[in-house]
């Protein structure tokens, strides 16, 4: 038993000095915004969120990326395959939503999420053994990024996110599509925001 404990606590340490190694940096946002709020200068900002409904179903996800004015740069929707909670579908589409970010060629951003229990993952993994193959592929998909905060959002300022994950599961919406911009149907809501920034 002691053996194990010795091997468990050098791999933690092996392992804090690889986390110090990555140029990315994983910070949880104590205080959630309330309303969307333009990103960090020289950032992106990229809402993301996971419609989970019950481990039988598939969920929905979706992400939009703004600038620093409000204005869409990308969003995407993907219909996901069943997980056993709403944790692993919100880890499962941030993976997503770095794999995007890495192909579209983002190399700085700010990632926000309304799933606590997701941001406190990333955050902490030690914490949460259940979700570490998860919360590990996540953070090696990290390498290469010159800057990813992982931050906790507020439902309202998420809304937009929400919206599109929803019409997977609401409306039955399985396609998946990345398109340039914000979607044409929350357009306002969109502009809304954008408005309030200044």
């Amino acid at each position: 038993m002691d053996n194990a404990l010795e091997e468990a606590e050098h791999w933690l340490k092996l392992n804090e000095g690889a986390a110090k190694e990555n140029k990315c940096s994983l910070k949880k946002k104590q205080v959630s915004e309330k309303n969307w709020a333009r990103p960090s200068s020289g950032m992106l900002k990229c809402n993301v969120h996971s419609s989970w409904i019950n481990g039988q179903c598939h969920f929905g996800g979706a992400w939009i990326l703004r600038d620093e004015s409000g204005k869409p740069v990308y969003h995407a929707r993907d219909a996901f395959l069943p997980v056993m909670n709403r944790i692993s579908a919100e880890l499962s589409c941030i993976l997503w939503t770095i794999k995007s970010m890495w192909d579209l060629r983002v190399r700085r951003m700010e990632l926000w999420s309304e799933c606590g229990a997701a941001i406190g993952v990333l955050s902490n993994p030690q914490k949460w053994p259940l979700f570490r193959s998860a919360s590990d592929q996540i953070l090696q998909s990290l390498s290469g990024f010159n800057s990813v905060c992982f931050k906790l959002s507020s439902s309202k300022a998420n809304y937009i996110a929400r919206d599109i994950a929803r019409s997977v599961t609401k409306e039955g919406r399985f396609n998946s599509y990345l398109a340039l911009g914000g979607p044409a149907w929350l357009q306002n809501k969109i502009e809304e925001e954008s408005r309030v920034l200044f």
